[in-house]
């Protein structure tokens, strides 16, 4: 399998095969064997903050800190991808009117706060941006609500324990906020009302959560992970650093997890740990491959497999 020519940072499936995005803002499209399909691009010149698909519509935000920019803008997929302008050119054009935008794009805006998560279905996408609120908007940039930043009473008195962390589209209609300090709040994705919210207790801070019908893979600042279904915790265990990315296969019910230096096969009654020397940032479950941040792809045995 070919060697991707740039540092991968996640890969997201699509209609016609995968996108790879790079940790400085690379694209490249796969067909659905992982084969590279032309030259990968950057249409924008900082990293890529979050992306996320709708059918056949890249959604994405870039972000550059030291310039003090952001932009969130939409790529047509059955389109090729283009290459933009070199990130000196962001420094003399800062101005709204001049503003440079991701080539290719459908749509693009410069956005006036951090976005902090990003997430789709097949109608919609919704993002947060820091202090500001909640979006959500239709493949085609029409809004169709917005609503305040979430907050939970109860967390006020930790540190960043409000702060958002993960933003989850689910199919059964509903969008989930959830925050460092466990915080969870679900909204009506077709109009924003709160349906309900509550308060994870994980004893310690989320970075990341994964989520597939009622599974929940849940990682926190201790470098632990919690397996949750239905708000009752099954499984916690202590890996060895920060996770990429985690699928859960619905065969044999098991969460596979691409980690620090280790893939992670765990389920309720088992945990398989396979040592790698690369940070592996996508796995396959189902092909039993992985992607490092080497851009070299990989095997691993899958005796877990029925």
């Amino acid at each position: 399998m070919d060697r991707l020519e740039f540092t991968p940072k996640c890969v997201l499936p699509y209609q016609e095969g995968y996108i790879v995005v790079g940790i400085d803002g690379e694209l490249q499209k796969l067909d659905k064997n992982y084969t590279p399909l032309l030259k990968h691009v950057k249409p924008f010149p900082t990293p890529i903050r979050d992306a996320t698909i709708s059918k056949n519509t890249l959604i994405a935000t870039w972000l550059d800190p030291e310039l003090l920019l952001a932009r969130i803008a939409a790529i047509d997929l059955t389109n090729d991808l283009q290459q933009g302008v070199n990130r000196g050119d962001l420094r003399i054009k800062r101005t709204i009117g001049n503003a440079i935008h991701p080539h290719g794009n459908l749509w693009s805006h410069v956005l006036d706060a951090e976005p902090l998560a990003l997430s789709s279905n097949e109608q919609s996408f919704t993002f947060i941006l820091w202090k500001k609120g909640i979006y959500n908007l239709s493949v085609d940039e029409i809004e169709n609500w917005r609503a305040p930043p979430a907050k939970w009473e109860q967390l006020e008195k930790l540190p960043r324990a409000n702060e958002p962390v993960a933003l989850i589209d689910c199919k059964d209609g509903f969008v989930e906020v959830w925050s460092k300090g466990g915080g969870v709040k679900k909204h009506d994705v077709s109009n924003g009302k709160i349906i309900n919210q509550t308060i994870i207790d994980l004893d310690g801070f989320v970075e990341k959560v994964f989520k597939h019908g009622d599974e929940y893979l849940i990682m926190l600042n201790d470098s632990r992970l919690v397996m949750m279904r239905k708000g009752n915790i099954l499984v916690s265990a202590k890996i060895s650093g920060p996770i990429n990315d985690a699928k859960f296969h619905s065969k044999n019910k098991k969460w596979y997890i691409a980690g620090w230096r280790e893939l992670i096969i765990i389920g309720e009654a088992s945990h398989v740990r396979i040592g790698i020397d690369e940070i592996a940032v996508y796995i396959d479950p189902k092909r039993s491959l992985y992607l490092c941040n080497d851009s070299k792809w990989n095997t691993f045995q899958n005796d877990e497999e029925e």
